[in-house]
Formats: C-alpha cells, sequence, structure tokens
C-alpha cells in the first residue's frame, strides 16, 4: 500500500503539469522506467520500478528537479495490477536532459496519427530580399519541434536545379520528422492559386489522414506563447481551446511583424535571436490558421473553406504569430523614427533562444546546421 501510495502522489503530480515524459535508468541490478504520457486523448503511464523511493518534484514550469539521493522505505514487495514494486537501495540517480524531453531523435512516423503537424511552400533562393537561407528553414523546423509540431511537411518550390533543399533537409527526411515533396513543377510561374493553395490542398489530400491539427505558415512566421515558453506550448494551447470549444474546427494565429535593423547575423544566427521589436499591436488581418484537415473543404492561405465547425482566433496572450518579416522594408538598414514609433522592444522569446542554443548538441547534427549560412 505504501507503494502504490508513492507512485499515487508522483503520477498525479506529473498529471498536473507535464505534458509527456520519459525516465530510464539502469543502475546494476537496479532500474527504474516511468513512462508518462497526457494528450487530448487522455493520460497513460507505465511504471517498472526495482529502486528504493525516489523523490521527484516538479517545478511550476513542468520540470523535473531532482532532489537528490533516494532513500529506503521498505525491503518489502508489493503487488498492484500485475506490476511488482519492489524497494531496494541505490546510490543516485539521473533525469534525462530537459532537451531530450521534446528533441529526441526517432522514426516520428511510428507517432502517427500526430496530434500537430505544419505544411511548409518554400523557395530558397540567393536574391529573395528577406534573405532567409537553408540555416533559416533548419533553424524553423528546429523551433517548431521546440513549440510541438510532431512532423512538417515540406513543399519545395524550386525554379532552378540548384535551389533544391533536400539534400540539405536529409537528416530530417531520414529521421521521419520531414516529408518532403518536389513542388516545382507548380514553382514557375508563381500564382498564390497555382502554387500555395494547391500545396496546401495536397498536403491535405495525400496527407491530412496522418494530423488531428495543422498549421500552414512560412519560414519567417513562429507560433508563440506569451503565456507558456515551455517546450510543447503549441499543443497545450490547442488542446485547452479545442476542449473548451469543441466544435472549433480552425484557430488563427494573428500576425505580430517583428521589425527593425537585425543584429550581427555572425554574433546572432538564429534569426529570432536577432529581431527584437514589434508592432504594439497585430499589424494586420493577415493572420495563420491552424485547422483540422478532416474539416477542410478547400485551403486558403490566411482563412480556410470549411466544410464543418467553426473558424475562431486565439486570444493573442494564449497564441499568436511572430512574424520576422519587417527588417526587408527597410532593406535591412538603420532603424528610424518611424519604425522605433510603431515597434517595442519586445525580450519574451529569450528563454526560448536559450533554450535552443544550449539544445544544439543533442538536437541537431551539429551546430553548422542551425548556424551556417548556406543556401543549399
Amino acid at each position: 500500500m505504501l507503494a502504490f501510495s508513492c507512485v499515487l502522489v508522483l503520477v498525479l503530480a506529473l498529471h498536473d503539469y507535464a505534458f509527456g515524459y520519459r525516465i530510464s535508468t539502469s543502475l546494476g541490478q537496479q532500474k527504474l522506467i516511468l513512462v508518462y504520457q497526457q494528450n487530448h486523448s487522455g493520460s497513460e503511464v507505465k511504471l517498472h520500478l526495482n529502486v528504493s523511493t525516489i523523490t521527484l518534484k516538479i517545478n511550476k514550469t513542468g520540470q523535473f528537479v531532482n532532489t537528490g539521493t533516494p532513500t529506503v522505505v521498505a525491503q518489502q514487495t508489493a503487488k498492484t495490477n500485475n506490476i511488482d514494486w519492489s524497494y531496494k537501495n541505490v546510490s543516485n540517480y539521473t533525469v534525462p536532459s530537459d532537451c531530450q524531453n521534446w528533441c529526441r531523435q526517432r522514426k516520428e512516423n511510428s507517432s502517427k496519427p500526430f496530434f500537430l503537424t505544419a505544411v511548409l511552400l518554400v523557395r530558397i533562393y540567393v536574391k529573395d530580399l528577406a534573405q532567409l537561407t537553408t540555416r533559416e528553414l533548419r533553424q524553423w523546423i528546429y523551433y517548431l519541434r521546440y513549440a510541438g509540431f510532431q512532423h512538417v511537411y515540406v513543399y519545395d518550390a524550386f525554379v532552378l536545379k540548384n535551389e533544391s533543399q533536400a539534400q540539405a533537409l536529409k537528416p530530417l527526411i531520414d529521421e521521419g520528422f520531414v516529408t518532403y515533396t518536389d513542388w516545382s513543377h507548380k514553382a514557375y510561374p508563381y500564382s498564390i492559386a497555382g502554387t500555395q493553395h494547391s500545396a496546401y490542398q495536397d498536403c491535405i489530400n495525400r496527407f491530412g489522414h496522418e494530423t488531428q491539427w495543422q498549421a500552414a505558415i512560412d519560414i519567417d512566421e513562429y507560433p508563440f506563447s506569451p503565456a507558456d515558453q515551455q517546450p510543447l506550448f503549441a499543443q497545450r494551447a490547442i488542446a485547452r481551446f479545442s476542449e473548451k470549444e469543441p466544435d472549433v474546427s480552425e484557430l488563427t494565429m494573428q500576425n505580430y511583424l517583428f521589425l527593425g535593423k537585425p543584429l550581427d547575423d555572425n554574433k546572432h544566427p538564429l534569426l529570432i535571436d536577432r529581431i527584437w521589436r514589434r508592432t504594439h499591436e497585430p499589424a494586420n488581418a493577415l493572420v495563420k490558421p491552424i485547422y483540422r484537415p478532416s474539416h477542410v473543404s478547400a485551403a486558403i492561405v490566411h482563412h480556410n473553406a470549411l466544410a464543418r465547425g467553426t473558424s475562431r482566433s486565439f486570444p493573442v496572450d494564449q497564441l499568436r504569430m511572430n512574424h520576422y518579416w519587417g527588417a526587408r522594408l527597410q532593406n535591412w538598414g538603420e532603424d528610424t523614427p518611424e519604425i522605433i514609433a510603431k515597434t517595442q522592444q519586445d525580450n519574451s522569446m529569450e528563454s526560448i533562444v536559450k533554450t535552443l542554443q544550449s539544445c544544439i548538441g543533442q538536437c541537431v547534427p551539429n551546430a553548422d546546421f542551425v548556424y551556417k549560412k548556406q543556401w543549399t
């Protein structure tokens, strides 16, 4: 009974704060494996325990706190639901890196159906005024993984063969996190309907059954929650909103432009670490949607045509879009009084930037993968 109570306390704590964690450690003959996952369909808990009691505290941000050496409570065995709980003394234990909780390298296809995915239409080319390169494309995918996106469908609308991003994305394709589609046959001449809408519709037709929710966004558009900067925040925001309003089929993110002269990209290679001023309010009505693919009758850039359900906007304090687009308006030049007047300093991405920087060694093949400027 004592064993079951200890486990129950731990599970309740996890239920309050954690969205999905796995703890696993092996110490000689003694082993602890704990798997906890909470999502839209409920919770799953699996425990195998052959160690002394381990005290795990969950802080307010949902992270595990190592409280030190486990303590012995009893030399006993209790069986509950066919699980053998044995308590023996061990000297120490480790909790996996926070990075691995959201970016662990694994075959993503085993997780289908996904809860949240993204579709991207992109062309990376040297003469692009925005100067968004292969580096920014991979940074954006890296960020989406942190936000809780489980898969990304990339539609590559290259015009010249040397613009293709297939080789640059190969590690992510091989890993199973990216599905790559050559969209060059629709790239030229470009049109919103013939190139962009058709890509989004193709993704719904071919892959819509693989996911409950999907976002159609660009590589300079970053979903962001002012109220929640912890990993997987986008999943939590969608789950909470759709639980309150189950008839919703589309959730739109309002558009905050990030403007101003970027910092030196040699010192600040991450795009989201280069521009720190944003508009006071949403800049315009050009929202971007997160939608249920099965409820869409026709894909459109800002608001889909829905076969059923309703469209709602996220409150901007729950989920918004940080749009790193504005610097091209001033040709990457010095800040002007007009830019300063229409913007304010916004450092709310700072904690995410630090986490992404610290996790590069565990989450991407190497630092150059997201730091080195390249075009293919």
